[in-house]
């Protein structure tokens, strides 16, 4: 075996030697002189080439003879081509800055390289470069500028990001591609965001879909997908190093943020090396480490009071509160016991009155200290010329939190994903994994409930508990003359003697206890070790077929769900959940190249349903004016309920549960078919006035895919080499829309009074589809300007909007009526261009947002967000200092109801080595 590997590494050594001539030289920026990175270096009339290194030198091995002409291009830079007429004599190759506007390139729009001026559907793109002078921390961030596309911003570390209006922390219906990886948990099948995504300096270029995307990228595109590819060792070399130090929640107090200002920490590093003509490797670190923003809205959900006037309060970032009841039962028991007591309890006996347990705000009750670790190595080898092998790791791992039907902190969560690939120009065979451990995750709500009753339960079914020292508190200061409100104050501070106070030894152990207790078992933690296993192959047979682009594929998947029973059913052994897919893609240019008609068709099959599901997209590009691009698309998409939408099996909170749709998980579990459930809405009604006729039956089926018909018109235009252009309006039908609704019942009874005593029936949150058609609709553009001399300025403008939605349904549409985004900037001024800077603004007037899952529901409030940067190369230490600031005004705004209040971030940066 060592001989075997001894000669491998003799052969990678040596191969680039046997028999080749050797062409050695240096690009550089001819209005700088500094080395020009990542170029790419092509003999003319063939496919042999390399690319410049991070100090602009390039070799190239070729057996060809002289003269030779190569081709050096990169964009913005004009091309040029340069002849050879000797080997081994080193040659200088200077570039001018060329346009760059209307020149990117993207893949996602037809899996084929175009340009993005082009693309038949509508495209955003961010490139390393746009990363590297953005005054936002991270590509992330910088999504939140893209037209089109609306984010969710749960925490630090912890982005969800979604198109055409459809917003949501773990948007189900929204896929992000890393590599070619799918990037989802294969357990909650929502994309990791930043958890194991590409690094920040490793980012060669993110592509974001707008809308329908299932005919290519298969079930969950229905709200768009992000395709982003890291950098090829080959191409990007060298070591490269980005420190950041920056301080957050500064001057809190004037903001209510209940957070001392504290240092941010984001460490990166990357290091590839060209070994040879033939191999290559890659390896990337980062770690991220801050105070995050908490998340502190006090909105009462069960009214109108607030937690000092209203008995039954419920906040929205306080847990605990929804274990509540109502009290009358011991009033009555209490007037039995001593009628002397009639004059005060029979007026509080017209009406019931419910009581909220005393529920822990966020700040001190999750851990607000964020942090992220991820790293990734990279391996290719070039089998010959044309073919090439990938190999690639990444494990990620951190204390991130995040929002659904509570807020969720995810702690030492740990995250791998594996890849093998072969590929080719024309083809590629790709496998991997990703392989997911939920670590000791704490569900705020459901723990703040069994902490409650574990330092003194609610009712002991005798005369002890919290609700009867509650009553006999209340009732005795009402008869020493307190007011009603005053009375419940009295009430509650008697009842919570003892308390286990945050921050207490006490709470700290509760807490412990609780949360690493599985909820199989009686506590709150996830046992998630689900995995996925994905295998697919492309090729494309264009030198095939000579009349027409022919591009097919096949793709198998398998979920192993395996959370111990505590996120499926799966106490017994893992659920496989398996999913087949085939796709083809036609395309035929005509009228002189001038009109480009593709079409593209989806097979695909879930083996939790019976049927399959077959998607298309049609679309037609015409250019009647050279560089006018007119385009039209019409695209049909699907999704197949998630796993959590279909088999999610699990306790979230001291008497409720959240659901998959699943009539047999519904029935064999819930008992559906024999206790039927009722709205909670009418369940509430029927408590607040004793009239069972207010009780409204939720009607239910088993769970089925959802789909969309959405139609694009746009229209982009380069003008002058100097004005980008982008217009486009769409229209989209849905069907079988799936949401959430709550709903409780009353197992092993079908006495519809037991809904009178809050213990005797349990909550549920339930997927299920809508019954009718559901339309949206919007509209966008964009306008870029070469203002010359290296100035940039972008504003874009987009409105997405929904009619006939189904108001019984949480539907997870949360965009306001529009957004505009601004961006101006300069990559190079003074007389070496060592300076430049950046700005952006993020507008967005307030709008409704329902948290899906059911947490809360509410308005939020209008934020108009600047972000701005100036930095400074050390050309000769190939280097930079960054000065910026993200949310400059230090003007707190939120990106959704039961989500954080964000803050300025306040930095510096050195960077080295960075294109």
């Amino acid at each position: 075996m060592k001989k075997l590997l001894l000669l491998f590494i003799l052969n990678c050594c040596i191969w680039t030697a046997l028999d080749a001539q050797v062409i050695r030289g240096i690009i550089k920026n001819s209005a700088t002189r500094e080395p020009a990175h990542a170029v790419s270096v092509r003999l003319k009339n063939s496919s042999e080439g390399t690319y410049s290194d991070d100090r602009g030198r390039f070799q190239l091995s070729t057996k060809r003879k002289l003269p030779i002409t190569l081709l050096i291009s990169s964009i913005g830079y004009e091309p040029k081509e340069v002849e050879v007429l000797q080997f081994n004599t080193p040659i200088e190759i200077s570039l001018d800055p060329g346009a760059i506007l209307g020149q990117e390139v993207v893949v996602s729009a037809s899996r084929v390289v175009q340009k993005k001026l082009s693309s038949p559907v509508t495209i955003e793109q961010i490139s390393s470069k746009e990363i590297s002078n953005s005054p936002q921390l991270n590509y992330m961030d910088m999504i939140q500028g893209l037209r089109g596309v609306d984010v969710t911003v749960s925490s630090i570390g912890f982005t969800s990001i979604s198109t055409r209006g459809f917003n949501t922390s773990g948007n189900t219906n929204f896929t992000q591609i890393v590599d070619g990886m799918d990037n989802q948990a294969p357990g909650l099948n929502f994309p990791l965001g930043s958890a194991i995504s590409l690094t920040q300096l490793d980012v060669d270029n993110i592509e974001v879909l707008s809308g329908a995307s299932s005919a290519l990228y298969g079930s969950r595109g229905l709200n768009g997908t992000m395709v982003m590819t890291g950098k090829d060792p080959f191409k990007y070399q060298g070591l490269s190093v980005l420190v950041t130090q920056g301080v957050n929640h500064v001057n809190n107090k004037n903001n209510g943020d209940p957070v001392a200002p504290s240092p941010y920490y984001d460490w990166a590093i990357r290091y590839a090396k060209k070994v040879n003509d033939r191999l290559a490797f890659k390896v990337n670190s980062q770690y991220t480490q801050a105070k995050d923003w908490v998340a502190n809205d006090s909105t009462n959900k069960s009214g109108p009071g607030s937690r000092f006037t209203d008995p039954n309060y419920n906040g929205v970032n306080f847990y605990g509160g929804a274990t509540s009841t109502d009290i009358n039962p011991f009033l009555e028991g209490a007037l039995a016991g001593e009628p002397a007591l009639a004059p005060i309890i029979e007026p509080l006996l017209a009406k019931p009155n419910y009581v909220a347990r005393t529920g822990y705000p966020e700040f001190g009750y999750l851990d607000n200290k964020a942090r992220l670790f991820k790293i990734n190595a990279e391996l290719r080898y070039k089998l010959n010329a044309k073919v090439e092998a990938i190999m690639s790791g990444t494990y990620g791992t951190g204390n991130i939190v995040y929002t659904n039907d509570t807020r969720y902190q995810l702690k030492d969560f740990k995250v791998g994903q594996y890849r093998l690939e072969l590929k080719s120009d024309n083809w590629f065979v790709r496998t991997y994994t990703t392989q997911e451990n939920s670590g000791r995750t704490v569900i705020a709500g459901p723990t703040a409930q069994y902490i409650n009753e574990s330092w003194k339960t609610s009712y002991d079914g005798g005369t002890g508990g919290w609700y009867p020292e509650y009553t006999a508190g209340l009732l005795n200061a009402l008869a020493n003359g307190s007011s009603l409100t005053d009375a419940h104050l009295a009430a509650r501070a008697f009842a919570d003697q003892g308390r286990a106070e945050l921050g207490s030894p006490r709470f700290n152990q509760l807490k412990d206890s609780i949360t690493n207790t599985p909820i199989s078992e009686g506590g709150t933690l996830f046992l998630d070790r689900s995995k996925l296993y994905n295998a697919e192959a492309q090729y494309n047979f264009s030198d095939m077929v000579k009349f027409m682009s022919v591009i097919a594929g096949v793709n198998w998947r398998l979920y192993s769900l395996n959370s111990k029973n505590t996120l499926f059913p799966d106490k017994d052994k893992p659920i496989n959940v398996k999913e087949y897919s085939a796709y083809v893609q036609l395309g035929k240019r005509l009228a002189a190249d001038k009109l480009n008609l593709n079409a593209s068709f989806r097979y695909d099959k879930n083996t939790l349903f019976s049927s399959p599901k077959v998607t298309s997209r049609a679309s037609a590009v015409y250019e009647p004016v050279k560089e006018n691009f007119i385009r039209f698309s019409y695209q049909n998409a699907y999704s197949f309920p998630s796993n959590i939408q279909a088999l999610q099996n699990t306790m979230s909170g001291y008497n409720s549960f959240s659901s998959g749709g699943s009539s047999l998980l519904l029935n064999d579990n819930y008992q559906f078919d024999k206790y039927p459930p009722y709205t909670l809405e009418s369940v509430s009604a029927y408590q607040q006035s004793n009239d069972p006729t207010k009780l409204t039956r939720f009607e239910y089926n088993d769970i089925k895919p959802q789909s969309v018909n959405a139609f694009e018109l746009g229209y982009a235009a380069l003008i002058g080499k100097r004005v980008l252009f982008d217009v486009l309006g769409y229209y989209s039908t849905w069907k079988n829309f799936i949401g959430y609704a709550n709903v409780a019942n009353t197992p092993g009874t079908n006495d519809v009074t037991a809904f009178k005593d809050h213990s005797t029936y349990i909550q549920y949150n339930i997927a299920f589809n809508g019954g009718q058609m559901v339309n949206t609709y919007g509209y966008a553009a964009s306008v870029s300007v070469d203002l010359s001399h290296n100035f940039l300025a972008k504003v874009n403008y987009f409105s997405d909007h929904i009619k006939n939605k189904n108001n019984s349904q949480i539907n997870n549409f949360n965009t306001p009526k529009y957004h505009i985004n601004m961006e101006f900037g300069n990559s190079g001024f003074g007389k070496k261009q060592e300076w430049s800077f950046g700005t952006t603004l993020r507008y967005k007037p307030g709008y409704y947002y329902v948290v899906s899952g059911g947490l809360a529901a509410g308005r939020v409030p209008t934020s108009a967000v600047i972000d701005a940067q100036l930095s400074y190369k050390l050309i000769k230490a190939r280097s930079g200092i960054r000065l910026g600031a993200t949310n400059i005004t230090n003007k707190y705004y939120s990106t959704g109801v039961a989500n954080p209040n964000i803050g300025a971030v306040y930095y510096v940066t050195y960077a080295y080595n960075i294109l």
